[in-house]
């Protein structure tokens, strides 16, 4: 095979379920990428993402982008409470270097 032609997998994340660790230590799955994708879509003055909102919203798994991982990075932020964030800095972190 020609080394010009490697195939590419495109990087994805699943934001169906989020798990949270709370302050014990223990763990709970909770739903999130619906959730997400209805703040998204009633908070955005940008068309992309208002069509991010809506692709989200019909399909959690979405490809794992830096802009994807902004605008999932930003909402979180601004719209859910911390323990939120870190779990979603983590799915969103996972797999890459130094981490």
């Amino acid at each position: 095979m020609d080394e010009r032609m490697k195939l590419t997998r495109m990087k994805t994340i699943d934001l169906s379920t989020l798990t949270i660790k709370w302050v014990d230590g223990t763990t709970r799955t909770v739903e999130f990428g619906r959730e997400l994708a209805q703040v998204i879509f009633e908070n955005t003055r940008d068309v992309g993402e208002h069509a991010f909102s809506i692709k989200l919203y019909e399909n959690p798994v979405v490809e794992k982008t830096d802009e994807n991982a902004r605008i999932i990075r930003d909402y979180t932020g601004r719209h859910f409470k911390a323990f939120v964030q870190v779990a979603v800095n983590d799915l969103l972190d996972e797999g890459e270097a130094g981490r």
